[in-house]
């Protein structure tokens, strides 16, 4: 199985720490921006760069896009280009775009014209994605701020069949249940009584460290 590789289209500070963490990674990455001077102080710190339009079809399907497993837009300023982005990642056949938005309003375009993930600038951290990204799963994790965190987590094969009354997540995990998906749908404060079924996720909040210690654990 071959290692993942990732297209980074933007290289505002969100982008550019993204790339550079991902690359420290060993994953494969090419960073994108039409500014040269962004790209140049990249030029050592990822795979491959190039100074180019993220909307400008025929330059993305030279720079070969449709070749990469990721692809996140990571520019957020500008609505129109990411969402340009973001529809000719889809159409080349890119697995999984995550797009930045700016408001809850470009992250619901986003998301109707394809994007798989949303993050949003002032929560997300470009460290923190990379984590995400180079791991073996493929979760939200936003983190608030150095101490507490909102993570959605694949449920542990233990859980199936339980309620959260049985569970107890505050005092098993310190953690508190927010919402479950199940079926492409969210169900918001989820009823205690809820049995948990196997191709859920789970969303919690905590502190980082609790957060990241569930997560771990099979």
């Amino acid at each position: 199985m071959r290692d993942k590789n990732v297209l980074v289209l933007g290289l505002g500070r969100f982008g550019s720490a993204l790339a550079r963490k991902l690359f420290e990674k060993g994953v494969e990455v090419m960073a994108v921006d039409r500014d040269y001077t962004k790209v140049q102080k990249l030029a050592d710190q990822v795979t491959y760069t190039a100074q180019a339009d993220m909307t400008d079809e025929e330059t993305m399907r030279e720079l070969g896009i449709n070749n990469f497993d990721i692809a996140v837009i990571a520019t957020g300023s500008n609505i129109e280009a990411s969402i340009e982005a973001t529809l000719l990642c889809k159409d080349a056949g890119i697995a999984t775009v995550i797009a930045k938005a700016t408001n809850i309003t470009h992250a619901r375009i986003l998301q109707k014209i394809g994007a798989d993930k949303i993050i949003f600038p002032e929560l997300e951290s470009g460290e923190r994605l990379a984590r995400v990204i180079s791991g073996s799963n493929l979760l939200e994790f936003i983190e608030f701020s150095s101490e507490f965190s909102l993570a959605e987590i694949r449920v542990h094969q233990a859980w199936v069949g339980k309620n959260l009354m049985e569970l107890d997540f505050r005092k098993e995990y310190n953690l508190n249940v927010v919402a479950f998906e199940r079926d492409g749908k969210t169900l918001i404060n989820p009823n205690p009584t809820t049995l948990i079924e196997k191709n859920d996720l789970i969303v919690l909040i905590g502190k980082s460290e609790d957060v990241d210690k569930i997560s771990n654990e099979e």
